[in-house]
């Protein structure tokens, strides 16, 4: 999720949709377009950069981008990759989201939203994380606003949504590397090097392109214009996100209850053993489902989530991959 939005509620809305498969589109070899329609009325609108959870069977919640058009309230449009090696979501809805198949989907939530009235923009995706940015480019053609978008894929067979590269290059500054054909991975440095310093930069894509763009934001000192979607935990913290470390102890307000937290549990795990219900969704650290207030103690943030000034702030945590820095977390439960 984007690493600029803040956490307006630590209770997301719960609004779910049942809906109907009504088109699958193959995009690439590893890329499907699945569009969705509501089985009676309207479709809830949305803005570009905003995604909905996808229900996808034995308690999996995954969360795919909205792709557009931001128009038509009688489709969503989703790009699914199909993830060999993920955790089971792309390949049951590659196997289940057939033509006509219902689903039920959150209503559009928005972590990742695109910022109207800047004098410039650059966009940065990598594979399927051009979903977002399909929507973002079709709002700032429609104010007649400019933009750079650059996208990169391994292959001219990984590159999808073809079309809308060829479309997009009418109005915006469109560049498509193929490191395959091109001999290598792009110049995010000096790329990013060359933009103007008022430059708002969208970035979304595989971990190492987002974690190399993250690491230019804040050497830099131009962090506040750069702004982040991730759907997958960041390559760099994926480890450190697994439980394990000292234990600790989680105090339940309500109660005044203390909950140990083994070495080998997340701090989501010990609660629910211990019978508290805690909501949760992708569980590790990008959704920002589970966040939770944090009234006293000091929480060791491994998250994919929180902006750098709530981890400052201390009063928001993730449990599902997040620890203490002490004994001891007094939360708001």
């Amino acid at each position: 999720m984007s690493m600029l939005a803040a956490v307006a509620s630590v209770t997301p809305d719960p609004a779910w949709l049942d809906v109907r498969v009504r088109s699958v589109q193959q995009e690439a070899r590893n890329v499907r377009l699945i569009e969705l329609q509501a089985l009676a009325g309207e479709l809830p609108a949305f803005e570009p950069g905003a995604h909905i959870a996808v229900d996808c069977g034995e308690g999996r919640i995954r969360h795919y981008s909205l792709c557009g058009p931001l128009d038509d309230r009688a489709v969503y449009r989703l790009g699914v990759k199909l993830e060999a090696d993920g955790r089971g979501g792309s390949q049951w809805l590659w196997n289940h989201a057939n033509t006509g198949a219902a689903l039920r989907v959150s209503a559009p939530r928005n972590n990742f939203p695109l910022v109207c009235g800047k004098p410039h923009y650059l966009f940065l995706s990598g594979g399927i994380g051009v979903t977002p940015v399909i929507a973002m480019l079709d709002r700032l053609r429609d104010l007649g606003v400019r933009a750079r978008h650059v996208h990169m894929c391994r292959t001219w067979d990984d590159l999808a949504f073809n079309q809308y590269f060829e479309e997009n290059r009418i109005v915006h500054d469109v560049h498509v590397h193929v490191d395959a054909s091109e001999h290598g991975f792009y110049d995010l440095h000096a790329e990013l090097a060359s933009a103007a310093p008022d430059t708002e930069v969208y970035c979304c894509g595989p971990a190492p392109m987002m974690e190399a763009v993250y690491a230019f934001a804040q050497t830099s000192g131009r962090a506040s214009r750069f702004h982040f979607e991730f759907f997958a935990p960041p390559a760099a913290s994926a480890s450190a996100a697994q439980p394990g470390g000292c234990e600790f102890v989680v105090v339940q307000n309500s109660t005044g209850r203390e909950i140990p937290v083994r070495e080998d549990q997340t701090m989501l795990s010990a609660l629910r053993e211990a019978g508290v219900s805690v909501q949760s969704e992708c569980e590790y650290g990008v959704c920002g489902w589970c966040a939770t207030r944090v009234l006293a103690g000091e929480p060791h943030h491994l998250d994919s989530y929180l902006t750098d000034a709530e981890r400052t702030a201390k009063n928001i945590v993730l449990p599902c991959v997040s620890r203490c820095s002490g004994g001891k977390l007094v939360l708001d439960l």
